[in-house]
């Protein structure tokens, strides 16, 4: 039993071990594999990574679901957005601490700028997933253009849109070397043919959740050259963040206004660390 679990995980996870208890029993588990044996594995045996992950309770009967599948598609709701993406892909799991990492994330976000005492206008969220803070924080902004890699997070961050009827988000698929450089031209009423680096910079926040080895030196390049007015930075690394952070201070010209870290995984090594940005003013 997890301690930090919720009930019915530990509930899943009970019923997971008896039956892997008794596919043990039968010899059913780490088989060899019967194509050839790839360098480096041993003996071919077979292994296998147990995915936990605890959905919105089922509509028709109220009861808790946990996914196990990891190609199963779920559904989270997250103060009030719902997000719904296959369960093996990158999707914070610690449903107690998201709430508030995604509230300090959009205060941060929206918070009026000192030059003009008005909010930021805009929001560019960089390796956005499934759409995270840029769905959740799109009710603040006159456009959110939320930037992946990944062609199945843009798909599935384009249709969480849909799902929660919000109308103001574009969601593009680019590679971080290539985000503010030749990224695809906007299709939003208002802004068509406009591009990324085209928004007002002093209007504009950029939110950053880059995986733990952190942002390339190219795309800090393209940022420090963009410039924009606020930079919101949420790290699952630490360590790269501040790597990443001395160079946005140093030869991107920002201030640090705050940090703040959340700990979603208690009793380990591992937590999430906030750090917002400031341009700082040089007139």
């Amino acid at each position: 039993k997890c301690p930090f679990a919720p009930p019915a995980i530990n509930e899943k996870y009970k019923l997971t071990r008896q039956s892997l208890y008794a596919q043990a029993e039968q010899g059913l588990l780490n088989k060899t594999k019967k194509k050839k044996k790839k360098r480096g594995s041993r003996n071919g045996a077979l292994g296998a990574t147990l995915l936990f992950r605890q959905a919105d309770d089922d509509p028709e009967t109220g009861d808790p679901m946990v996914v196990t599948d990891h190609k199963e598609y779920m559904t989270t709701t997250v103060k009030g957005i719902r997000f719904r993406y296959q369960a093996g892909n990158f999707f914070q799991n610690n449903n107690h601490v998201l709430p508030l990492m995604v509230d300090a994330v959009v205060e941060a976000a929206t918070k009026p700028v000192v030059a003009t005492g008005k909010p930021p206008s805009f929001l560019i969220d960089c390796y956005c997933g499934s759409g995270l803070f840029a769905l959740s924080a799109a009710s603040q902004f006159q456009l959110c253009v939320g930037i992946e890699v990944n062609d199945k997070a843009v798909e599935e961050a384009t249709d969480n849109a849909k799902l929660n009827n919000i109308d103001n988000c574009q969601f593009v698929a680019a590679s971080a070397e290539a985000i503010f450089t030749s990224p695809p031209e906007l299709t939003m009423p208002g802004f068509e043919q406009y591009k990324v680096q085209e928004l007002a910079r002093q209007e504009t926040v950029v939110v950053l959740d880059p995986p733990r080895k952190g942002c390339s030196p190219e795309f800090l390049e393209q940022l420090y050259e963009y410039s924009p007015q606020r930079i919101v930075y949420m790290s699952c690394g630490p360590a790269t963040q501040a790597r990443d952070a001395k160079g946005i201070v140093e030869i991107g010209g920002y201030g640090i206004v705050s940090i703040q870290p959340f700990d979603l995984f208690p009793q380990t090594k591992h937590i999430e660390s906030l750090i917002i940005f400031e341009k700082r003013d040089h007139s």
